[in-house]
């Protein structure tokens, strides 16, 4: 009686040593099932064709400790145990970080910075992705339907997490369904204007809404972002419904600041990395800063509390987190290498270059402040 023919290289070679367990005649073993596992393919094919009872064949003597070896490599196999044990350590080859904005803005130059350190501390290429528009929807919606394997990620925030589910309906997931890893910086929101406007302080502002809401431009990323949430707190303080105001629809952070440059809006909101460059160039001014705190890169200009609107904070932070399912192990590995890139100086260094401060807050934390984001979120955007 000889073996059946079988498709499979693994089950052909664990056939070989069941077939071994099962009947009790010996299987030709000049090659054998542990050697067979290193030879793979090729190896598997050999034992198959060359199992038939000794009596058929020219007697081998085995050994031992090699015919256990080659019982084990063919049970392992058969119950799917040898994948495990073989499985490559994470991470192994390229991994994706997919931003939901446009290059240029916080979420994006953070996640480069992000992306450089995670390189030199893994030594596998980590690609930033840019996919905008949609309300982010489009790309969070990439990851969460991505094999839970770690390979594709992304760089979370407020608009793509917190926010979503009340400014977007019927989203194709559930924005908790993710699996939360880490906040890795932050950044305040600042409220600019053209360089030549007549708005000097955020007072004048919200005189002009007041007066003409209808007349009043401002920058907006289709409500999922942390201008919306700005702009929203900021009319709330106003007492000015949002909806007579003029919102204009834009993909990104950088694209809002050049928007608000060119004087195409009375009023914009970026951060400092989308903000640096037409500030130094003088194509706009800052006029508040939303934070508790005054920014450094800013010593002079004033907080909103200060300018008069102390109801006004929004700090925009960025993170990492991937698909439902994510293994723990793989979460670990995030863990303990964004616990080691934010001690570096370099990466220090990296993100106050582009306006934001290192700030590290674990898995559980990020998914606390989401949750408590999301609610703060849902009470805004009632008005």
């Amino acid at each position: 009686m000889g073996l059946p023919p079988a498709q499979s290289w693994r089950w052909r070679l664990g056939f070989a040593a069941a077939w071994k367990l099962r009947t009790g005649v010996k299987v030709r073993g000049d090659v054998g099932c542990a050697g067979a596992l290193a030879l793979g393919r090729q190896g598997a094919d050999q034992v198959h064709e060359e199992a038939r009872p000794l009596q058929q064949r020219p007697k081998i003597k085995w050994r031992k400790p090699m015919k256990r070896a080659a019982l084990l490599a063919g049970v392992m196999l058969i119950l799917g145990i040898g994948g495990a044990v073989a499985q490559e350590k994470y991470p192994s080859k390229a991994v994706e970080l997919i931003v939901p904005f446009a290059a240029g803005g916080s979420t994006d130059l953070g996640g480069r910075v992000l992306a450089r350190e995670l390189e030199a501390k893994w030594g596998v290429p980590v690609r930033i992705i840019n996919k905008p528009g949609g309300n982010t929807v489009p790309a969070v919606s990439e990851v969460m339907r991505s094999k839970p394997d770690g390979y594709t990620m992304l760089v979370d925030g407020p608009p793509q997490s917190s926010m979503l589910e009340t400014v977007v309906r019927n989203l194709p997931f559930k924005t908790t369904d993710r699996t939360f890893v880490a906040i890795t910086a932050y950044t305040p929101m600042k409220f600019v204007v053209p360089y030549d406007s007549p708005f000097k302080t955020l007072k004048d502002a919200a005189e002009a809404v007041k007066k003409d809401p209808g007349t009043f431009t401002w920058t907006s990323l289709g409500g999922a972002g942390a201008q919306d949430m700005a702009f929203r707190q900021f009319f709330k303080a106003v007492d000015v419904d949002v909806r007579k105001t003029r919102a204009i629809q834009l993909k990104g952070g950088s694209e809002a600041i050049t928007m608000t440059a060119g004087g195409h809006v009375k009023l914009g909101v970026g951060s400092y990395s989308s903000i640096a460059a037409p500030l130094d160039a003088k194509r706009i001014r800052v006029l508040a800063v939303a934070a508790p705190d005054r920014w450094p890169n800013l010593p002079n200009t004033q907080t909103t509390a200060e300018a008069g609107f102390p109801s006004i904070e929004v700090l925009y932070w960025i993170g990492i987190s991937g698909p439902p399912n994510l293994p723990s192990e793989i979460v670990k590995v995030w863990d303990e290498t964004l616990r080691e890139v934010e001690k570096s100086k370099s990466f220090r260094d990296g993100m106050l270059k582009v306006g934001l401060l290192p700030l590290y807050r674990d898995a559980k934390s990020m998914a606390e402040r989401v949750q408590k984001e999301a609610a703060q979120t849902k009470e805004l955007y009632a008005r």
